[in-house]
């Protein structure tokens, strides 16, 4: 007569249970970012990504047909996809605004950002790298910074001539700022400093729209 715990779950036997499209996507996608970070892009290759991950070079190949589609893919989910606040924005516009920049920063400071964002500052040299960037610069569709601009915009509260051109000066002049200085400056811009100084940047820029 067994003496086991009949409330214990019995350990499964037989084959792993089958990982789903989107969770063998994110495996490839983390061993990708590893390869790339161990090789450069010239050294990443297909094989090695697939051994990374522990993925067949069938599968590899049927989710990503080509180490070009495989990296745009990275780039843009780790930089070019912004986790956005779920809910109700703020109903002031100045708060809405650094709302949206503290957004942007929380995603693009996370490690496996900044480990990419290092990587991709040696990799300019690669035609195929250049490629990659320059595709998803152009094919970036107005992100909700830009909308807040065109809704400004549109509300006349502020002079804006140019919403796409003004998102981007007000994000380099924080978002950029702070990027820069957390990747290359010996004195890094402490996390308690980060919201005052977006609130301030933000003030001193729509002063000048008014």
């Amino acid at each position: 007569m067994s003496d086991a715990d009949p409330s214990t779950p019995r350990r499964q036997v037989g084959r792993p249970p089958q990982l789903d499209e989107e969770e063998r996507s994110q495996l490839i996608l983390k061993a990708a970012a590893s390869v790339l970070q161990t090789y450069g892009y010239d050294g990443a290759s297909m094989d090695r990504v697939a051994r990374q991950s522990g993925m067949s070079k069938k599968t590899l190949y049927q989710m990503f047909p080509s180490k070009q589609r495989l990296f745009k893919k990275l780039i843009e989910e780790r930089l070019f996809t912004i986790q956005w606040p779920k809910g109700p924005s703020p109903s002031d516009p100045e708060e809405h605004l650094c709302h949206l920049l503290m957004a942007i920063v929380r995603t693009i400071l996370r490690p496996d950002r900044l480990s990419l964002f290092r990587i991709l500052a040696i990799e300019q040299k690669s035609d195929d790298m250049r490629d990659i960037m320059t595709s998803l610069m152009q094919g970036k569709k107005d992100d909700n910074l830009k909308q807040w601009f065109i809704e400004q915009q549109k509300r006349d509260k502020y002079t804006i001539k140019d919403p796409i051109k003004y998102a981007c000066m007000i994000c380099g002049m924080t978002v950029g700022e702070i990027l820069l200085s957390t990747l290359f400056h010996k004195t890094l811009m402490k996390d308690e400093d980060i919201e005052p100084y977006i609130r301030e940047a933000v003030h001193i820029f729509l002063k000048g729209l008014c």
